[in-house]
């Protein structure tokens, strides 16, 4: 449909989606600012204040994304140490993990990070026709620095279109200190139930690690390291007629790890393109962190598909 077909079928683009600013007032998630996007086919949440990272998400009325037993919770409630982290990681369909440490805690970094409990600036929402597609898209940039220390900037753009199913996260991280540094980043996704069931066909995953099954009691996680040889990656389930995917570029993204953990409540199978397998008290072998010189920038992408089967 053109802008001008569209526009003589509704009197508001609200009618068949578009973009709901607003805020979390309950619990833990009080004070949050939420971005819901809808496309008419996908709908999902970008939370401003938890690095742009995007908690519920649904295509064709269907759940796609595990929301863990914490819920949303605000960045003022982050325990860096250990594996605290935990208390308020919502899983979600991504959480950012990074960007000195992925993994395990290791030293002053806790379990994955900081940047997930970053709150985001210089927010902005664009929500209009460009020619005859409407484009929704929300950007904004995360700060990771100290005194004395590092000088991080992420900057992120997530871009939906009207009447279609895909969503388009696209980063630049940018090194704003004088010294060459070690950064590390991982997209944590995170898809849950009815997307994970005993019946979900795994795609483009070893069938050795594709087994699934209804929750266990008492199962423990499984993290398993993929190796592709192709430059652009695709991997996803499918399951109750939906398929879910993700893409990615192997230059920026060479590693992947499938985390897949079946146990009650904790039963969902998170799909991570990263840049380094290595995390924890590992993390320095091989030169596993990127360096990043001095306001140089290094730039990722992932892109989430939907289809009806």
């Amino acid at each position: 449909m053109t802008k001008q077909d569209i526009l003589k079928c509704v009197g508001s683009i609200s009618q068949l989606g578009g973009v709901r600013d607003f805020t979390f007032n309950d619990g833990k998630m009080k004070g949050v600012r939420a971005i819901e996007i809808c496309t008419g086919k996908l709908r999902f949440t970008v939370l401003p204040d938890r690095c742009m990272d995007i908690a519920n998400a649904e295509f064709m009325c269907t759940p796609i994304a595990w929301i863990s037993k914490t819920g949303i919770t605000a960045p003022t409630y982050y325990e860096k140490d250990g594996k605290n982290w935990l208390h308020g990681f919502f899983g979600g369909l991504l959480t950012t993990c990074g960007l000195r440490n992925i993994g395990g805690p290791v030293g002053e970094y806790g379990l994955h990070g900081r940047i997930a409990n970053t709150p985001a600036e210089k927010v902005s929402v664009f929500a209009d026709f460009v020619g005859d597609e409407y484009v929704m898209k929300v950007s904004g940039e995360m700060r990771e620095s100290c005194v004395f220390g590092d000088n991080f900037v992420l900057k992120r753009t997530i871009t939906a279109k009207l009447f279609e199913d895909s969503i388009t996260v696209e980063d630049t991280l940018i090194n704003e200190g004088f010294n060459t540094e070690d950064i590390t980043l991982c997209y944590h996704c995170n898809f849950g139930y009815p997307m994970v069931s005993e019946t979900t066909r795994l795609v483009n995953i070893p069938e050795e690690h594709c087994e699934m099954s209804a929750p266990i009691h008492g199962k423990e996680e499984e993290c398993i390291s993929v190796d592709y040889d192709s430059e652009v990656v695709t991997v996803g389930m499918e399951n109750n007629g939906i398929g879910a995917y993700i893409t990615y570029k192997k230059d920026t993204l060479p590693d992947f790890v499938m985390w897949k953990m079946l146990g009650e409540s904790e039963y969902v199978i998170g799909l991570e393109p990263r840049t380094t397998r290595y995390g924890g008290a590992n993390i320095g072998k091989n030169n596993a962190y990127v360096k990043l010189e001095p306001f140089k920038e290094y730039k990722t992408s992932v892109r989430f598909d939907f289809k009806n089967l």
